[in-house]
């Protein structure tokens, strides 16, 4: 007996084996199909009694139809589950038909059941072991699983089949970049496009891979030839533009975006890069062409204002900016974090005072609040208003806790006031939340130094080394606080080399590196490195000290002299130790040692 193939039913008259009568039986089944969703499947049976016998083939033929449409009605309504059954119902009538498997496997994937579609989906290769669909469907399939190396597997054996699937290249070529097998992606894609020159997507995929992989002249190439398919497409411009940014390709960016233009005069994107390359390239009055243009068709639209205003404050262009906000203040109207940008450019601009006014403006529900309280504590530090700023800092820590930043800045600030008990409590308070936070534990042994605790100092040093061992800064600290102890001065000296290893040519840790040769009595190797800390920061008075105290152990007066008085011009308190030194070796020069 001939079993009727299913795909062949959605177009009756290439079906020969389809008889009149099974055609009028099939319509009264598909009709009845639907109302059996209502009236449910013993009305179907009863109502689809024609008076005419049908044969056992038609028979076949209207049921694997009647299961295929309810299966149909039911997918479309939801009920994906009762539809895998009457699907699997009419493959059991119609075994042979790959059409309905394929649907069958359709509907797992609908259901996320992967590994029962691949079970239809071989089932179906082994029926038919040159059906490239399949082979994509299951390529699909593996894809899906992030099981890249099988998905690659079966779409290499449908293009195996179907050399010119253009779309199976496309899907080999992604699963290879997600794997980030470049090299192979690149040369999928360039098979494509030798196979089929005029694929817009193979030559725009040649291109992507190519520019990741820094060829760039394949890249430009690639989607030089998008450009002749599709001379207006945008994505393929914008992504000339990158590609000649990265080659300081100046006048090409410029003229890419000038070609965005041409074709999409509204697109405010280009509008912005093209004004922003500008003020890179320091094209100042062409920049400024650019945006007021479009500020004035975008009056209406605040979030370009900000755009334009953000670059303006990036490119340190404070003036400008301030002339963006203060547009956008009369437009936009969320103002709160329009004076958040405005304060900072004025900033920018030394005018503390506007920008407090600024900053005052921002309300607690702006996202840049807590930064608005911060720049405040700041400025009104800087305007000798300490306890103010130790208010605002607190009220940042009290606003969100878990922060630790604020308790960096606080602790900083009472150290300024010398207010170092506070420093402490407040440092440790951030060190509760993180223990390893190494700018907090820094800052915590530099306090402790500074409140005469030498010893917590020590070991608070000891502690942000174990946590970071190339942190120069605590290595040159610990080093130089036992140099001025006068104790393990051979650790110091360990200390302070690997410290200079990590950091070479700074001034400080050299001046350090010279207190110690100092502290151990070796003058000559003190005064070398003295002298090259004092060529690297001239005018710091305490390495200047250090050198003058260096030379007066090597009896050079007159170079001990300049020293001090060097020193002494430059620093503003605590000079009291300086002057009695200089006013000693004046005497010894007055009676002519």
């Amino acid at each position: 007996m001939k079993i009727l193939n299913f795909g062949s039913l959605s177009d009756p008259e290439r079906n020969p084996d389809l008889t009149a009568k099974a055609i009028i039986a099939l319509c009264v089944s598909v009709l009845l199909g639907a109302l059996s969703l209502a009236t449910g499947c013993a009305v179907v049976k009863q109502a689809a009694v024609t008076t005419e016998p049908k044969t056992e083939q038609e028979t076949q033929e209207v049921g694997a139809y009647y299961y295929y449409t309810q299966s149909h009605l039911l997918a479309k309504r939801g009920n994906l589950v009762e539809a895998t059954d009457f699907l699997k119902e009419a493959i059991a009538r119609d075994k042979d038909s790959l059409y309905l498997k394929r649907e069958l496997a359709r509907l797992y994937l609908q259901q996320k059941d992967y590994d029962r579609a691949s079970e239809v989906i071989r089932e179906i290769l082994a029926q038919n072991p040159e059906h490239a669909p399949s082979f994509v469907m299951l390529g699909g399939i593996y894809a899906t699983q992030a099981k890249h190396d099988m998905a690659i597997e079966s779409y290499q054996e449908a293009l195996k089949i179907d050399p010119d699937a253009e779309r199976v290249y496309l899907l080999l070529g992604s699963e290879y970049v997600k794997s980030k097998a470049y090299e192979k992606a690149l040369a999928v894609y360039e098979r494509l496009t030798k196979k089929k020159p005029d694929s817009f997507p193979g030559h725009f995929h040649t291109g992507t891979v190519a520019e990741s992989l820094e060829r760039y002249e394949l890249a430009e190439e690639a989607f030089l030839k998008c450009l002749e398919l599709e001379p207006g497409y945008e994505r393929v411009l914008f992504e000339l533009v990158d590609i000649h940014r990265t080659k300081d390709q100046d006048e090409k960016v410029v003229e890419t975006y000038q070609r965005i233009l041409s074709h999409h005069p509204g697109n405010i994107k280009a509008s912005v890069g093209l004004g922003q390359y500008y003020l890179e390239m320091e094209r100042l009055a062409e920049a400024k062409a650019v945006f007021q243009e479009l500020i004035t068709r975008s009056r209406s639209n605040p979030l370009v204002l900000k755009q334009i205003a953000l670059i303006y404050l990036d490119q340190k262009r404070y003036e400008d900016a301030v002339a963006a906000l203060n547009t956008l203040l009369d437009n936009d109207t969320n103002k709160s974090d329009v004076y958040y940008f405005l304060g900072m450019a004025l900033e920018g601009l030394e005018q503390p005072e506007k920008a407090l006014d600024a900053y005052e403006n921002v309300d607690d529900m702006s996202p840049y609040y807590q930064s608005a309280l911060i720049h405040l504590s700041f400025l009104y530090e800087e305007k000798g208003d300490s306890p103010r700023a130790s208010d605002l800092l607190n009220k940042v820590i009290q606003n969100e806790p878990q922060e630790l930043g604020p308790y960096l800045f606080l602790g900083a600030l009472y150290e300024e006031m010398g207010s170092y008990e506070k420093a402490i409590d407040t440092l440790k308070k951030g060190l509760q939340l993180d223990p390893e936070h190494i700018r907090l534990g820094f800052r915590l042994g530099v306090v402790y130094d500074k409140a005469g605790n030498k010893a917590a100092c020590i070991e608070q040093m000891k502690a942000v080394i174990d946590i970071d061992p190339t942190h120069a800064e605590a290595l040159n600290y610990l080093g130089y606080t036992y140099a001025e102890l006068g104790e393990n001065l051979d650790e110091a000296l360990a200390l302070v080399k690997k410290a200079l290893k990590h950091k070479p040519g700074d001034g400080y840790i050299i001046d350090s590196l010279g207190w110690i040769y100092y502290q151990k009595g070796e003058y000559d190797k003190a005064v070398r490195f003295l002298k090259k800390a004092v060529e690297l920061v001239p005018d710091d008075p305490t390495i200047l000290e250090h050198l003058g105290d260096a030379h007066l152990k090597e009896n050079s007066l007159q170079a001990a002299e300049k020293a001090y008085r060097k020193a002494l011009k430059n620093k503003e308190t605590d000079t009291e130790s300086l002057l009695e030194k200089l006013q000693s070796l004046e005497r010894r020069l007055d009676v002519g040692e």
